[in-house]
């Protein structure tokens, strides 16, 4: 199982969390709510899996559900740069500005609409584990 301890962890909470919080609050559009909604399934699914399957994942990580979570924990990262991307916001290890309008980027949409299909699939995959 990949290893999320303390800051690192907390640091991509914190960052779903903003941004799951910011994008209601700036009038978005549907693709901007369904990237929110994708992005909180999938970070609670992650945090619930890897919480139950931490002892078995560490002496067995070639166990699928272990696979599937750690296809879901790039997944989640995707989905945070493609959200970035999209809103045209700067991809840095720091959350974004809480007053940062999403202004969209047409040519990062397909990026945005690829991570929101495959954060729904995995947790999916994930949740049917839990």
């Amino acid at each position: 199982m990949e290893v999320r301890h303390g800051g690192i962890l907390m640091k991509r909470v914190r960052v779903v969390a903003i941004i799951c919080c910011l994008l209601p609050m700036l009038g978005c559009s549907p693709l901007e709510n369904q990237a929110r909604d994708a992005a909180g399934a999938l970070s609670g699914s992650l945090v619930a899996a890897q919480t139950k399957y931490q002892p078995a994942c560490t002496t067995n990580p070639s166990l699928e559900i272990c696979r599937v979570i750690n296809h879901g924990v790039a997944a989640e990262n995707g989905l945070i740069t493609a959200i970035e991307a999209y809103c045209g916001w700067t991809v840095t290890l720091a959350p974004p500005d809480p007053n940062a309008k999403c202004v969209p980027v047409k040519s990062a949409e397909e990026a945005l609409r690829a991570a929101i299909a495959n954060a729904a699939t995995l947790t999916t995959q994930i949740k049917g584990a839990i």
